[in-house]
């Protein structure tokens, strides 16, 4: 039997690593099956640590992740809300055209791309919480745009 879990983890980049190697420690997300889910949730943790106070000193993540169904996995990842006397933001998706260099934006595309839905919930300037559902049986369709923004 399979049942959710949660962990709190660190507000910097090596916390997103310690997030991804979480995410596919089940044996139904280990040899490659969880590739994509370890990928969202990077993107996702990337974005809390860069856009919101989780980033800051002390900052922290809450992430959840549930099996819906065999194939069906929901993500969660919890910020700390906007960064002290920062903007008053909310996840954007950022159209960007195939070799375009402008830096970041593709985070949010690429989650985009690879659930079935993604979504955020809370109040503009507190805490938000990301959610993903990822199939863990098909092939996302990134389109051409993908190599160009890999190449």
């Amino acid at each position: 039997m399979w049942s959710p879990r949660w962990a709190y983890f660190g507000g910097n980049t090596t916390d997103v690593a310690r997030v991804r190697e979480w995410s596919v420690r089940d044996a139904l997300l280990r040899n490659g099956r969880g590739f994509w889910v370890e990928l969202v949730f990077s993107e996702l943790a990337s974005n809390a640590v860069q856009h919101t106070a989780t980033g800051e000193q002390h900052g922290r993540m809450w992430v959840g992740l549930e099996l819906l169904s065999d194939q069906v996995v929901l993500l969660s990842v919890v910020d700390q809300g906007r960064k002290w006397g920062g903007p008053f933001s909310t996840p954007q998706l950022v159209d960007r055209q195939p070799g375009e260099m402008t830096p970041g934006g593709r985070g949010l595309w690429l989650v985009d791309r690879i659930a079935e839905y993604w979504w955020w919930e809370g109040e503009l300037g507190m805490p938000l919480e990301m959610r993903a559902m990822v199939r863990l049986d098909r092939e996302p369709d990134l389109g051409e745009a993908w190599y160009d923004l890999a190449s």
